[in-house]
């Protein structure tokens, strides 16, 4: 069995609606608890596109830590209040 293949009988969303679906799971924007189930489903037996996830969070959270670490803190508030705007 590959990496895309997945039991019998059981919906899979697949790999490119998965992927479309990456950044509103890793930011939690994705409000659609049947979709998150799908997509969780899908990551569970995909090696593929669970690497892709793992690599997207561990990027997204050294990108993260890195801004808090080094951003002063005028620039964060100033990025805070434009995130609230927006």
């Amino acid at each position: 069995m590959s990496d895309h293949d997945h039991k019998a009988g059981t919906a899979d969303i697949g790999c490119l609606e998965a992927i479309n679906a990456l950044y509103e799971y890793l930011d939690g924007e994705l409000d659609n608890p049947e979709l998150v189930a799908e997509f969780e489903q899908h990551l569970s037996h995909c090696r593929s596109c669970f690497t892709r996830a793992e690599a997207e969070k561990l990027l997204t959270d050294r990108i993260r830590k890195s801004a808090e670490n080094h951003a002063p803190s005028e620039l964060r508030s100033r990025l805070g209040k434009l995130m609230d705007e927006f």
